[in-house]
């Protein structure tokens, strides 16, 4: 994969980092933007980036928490510090300019779709709702409850995932979710029996390797429907 780090502009004149993959073929592709856990663009999320580049898609992955605390952690304190203290709404007017980035690029098609892994989950969700996006998925998404009055504006197809035993994201909130989106026939909401929270990730230790590539594959069915 042809990854390297990039540069987004923001509609204010100021920069942040990011990083950018994919494959090495010159047609235009469809884009994904991934929206990170608390951890950051780490070498788990590069590596994960890197195999959605492979599948045949331009990935662009900002490092969301530029404004507080930039970078990689692996320090789960550091890492809730830093969510705890992150805008919501201005995180959502970066995004949306690192949406417009990717669809801008000459190596992008237009379509662009999102990910979210843990934190990100909420901001597929409102970037449904608010962006326009082509497509999204989240897997293990958090406080995606805290913003179900905006489910109804969410046109796109969506593909959720959930872990039974998800501490983070209870069974309360995930059947919360369900109701909000009851009746959209373009999203698939699923929950995994006995899987926990972070089953995504591969260093994480509850990661899952059976219940991540279903995941997996069900996200990228709903990518390549774009």
């Amino acid at each position: 994969m042809a990854g390297k780090t990039i540069k987004y502009g923001t509609r204010d004149g100021e920069e942040f980092d990011g990083y950018l993959t994919k494959p090495g073929i010159d047609d235009p592709l469809p884009g994904i933007v991934i929206i990170t856990a608390i951890f950051g663009t780490d070498d788990d999320m590069i590596q994960l980036s890197d195999g959605w580049a492979s599948d045949g898609f331009i990935v662009s992955v900002p490092d969301i928490f530029w404004r507080v605390l930039p970078g990689p952690t692996a320090d789960h304190a550091v890492g809730r510090d830093r969510m705890g203290k992150f805008d919501v709404e201005q995180g959502m007017k970066d995004i949306e300019d690192v949406v417009a980035d990717l669809k801008n690029r000459p190596e992008c098609n237009g379509k662009v779709g999102m990910l979210g892994f843990c934190f990100g989950g909420r901001y597929v969700h409102l970037s449904a709702a608010r962006l326009g996006i082509d497509a999204g998925a989240a897997f293990h998404g958090t406080a995606i409850g805290k913003n179900l009055e905006e489910t109804n504006k969410i046109t796109c197809p969506m593909s959720l995932h959930f872990g039974e035993n998800d501490p983070v994201v209870p069974m309360e909130e995930v059947n919360a979710i369900k109701a909000a989106y009851a009746g959209k026939t373009n999203v698939d909401i699923i929950v995994y029996n006995n899987a926990g929270h972070s089953f995504s990730m591969p260093s994480n230790q509850g990661f899952d390797p059976d219940v991540a590539k279903a995941s997996r594959d069900a996200a990228l069915a709903l990518f390549r429907s774009m």
